[in-house]
């Protein structure tokens, strides 16, 4: 345990795991055994791991792979919040548009070059170009899309259910 902390004794490392422990919500899993844990879990603790060495910045490539959507959700909040408290930069490779949307900024790469870069919603409002490299964007902002094509003047910068019933709404109501 201590060679992950090289120049660090046992007693700040074990304060250190305490506050990850804490900050991740990891309480009632100390005294689980590791393959009793569901995939989400698991993660969890990965990245509280990782967190705990303080580093500058983490990369997690499709983070969320293969998790229930329980679970993808557990990483995605562990992965915000622990980030934003810590002020580590975080870059997240995904196939899931719904977890891009949440990011600061996206880079959407194509066959290696630079396909898009911006917000998520000046990216995602990017349909058609998403669409030509065999992307989509967030279910909300696809649902907008259609709808635009079928003539109806709804905004493409609507990245989640709640926003994309309030425009439903509003563009009804007129």
């Amino acid at each position: 345990l201590l060679s992950a902390f090289p120049g660090k004794k046992l007693a700040d490392v074990a304060d250190r795991i305490r506050e990850m422990v804490s900050l991740c919500r990891l309480e009632g899993l100390l005294d689980r055994h590791p393959f009793d844990l569901s995939g989400g879990e698991k993660r969890r603790v990965a990245i509280a791991g990782v967190i705990a060495m303080r580093p500058d910045c983490i990369v997690l490539d499709e983070a969320t792979a293969m998790l229930d959507p329980v679970g993808r959700s557990e990483v995605i909040k562990t992965v915000t919040s622990l980030c934003r408290e810590q002020g580590i930069t975080v870059v997240h490779i995904t196939h899931h548009m719904e977890e891009a949307a949440l990011a600061d900024r996206v880079i959407v790469l194509n066959k290696g070059t630079i396909a898009a870069d911006g917000t998520p919603s000046h990216v995602f409002s990017q349909v058609e170009m998403l669409h030509d490299i065999g992307l989509a964007a967030p279910d909300s902002v696809e649902l907008c899309w259609s709808m635009k094509k079928e003539g109806y003047d709804l905004p493409l910068d609507k990245l989640n259910p709640e926003e994309c019933a309030q425009a439903l709404y509003d563009f009804l109501k007129a």
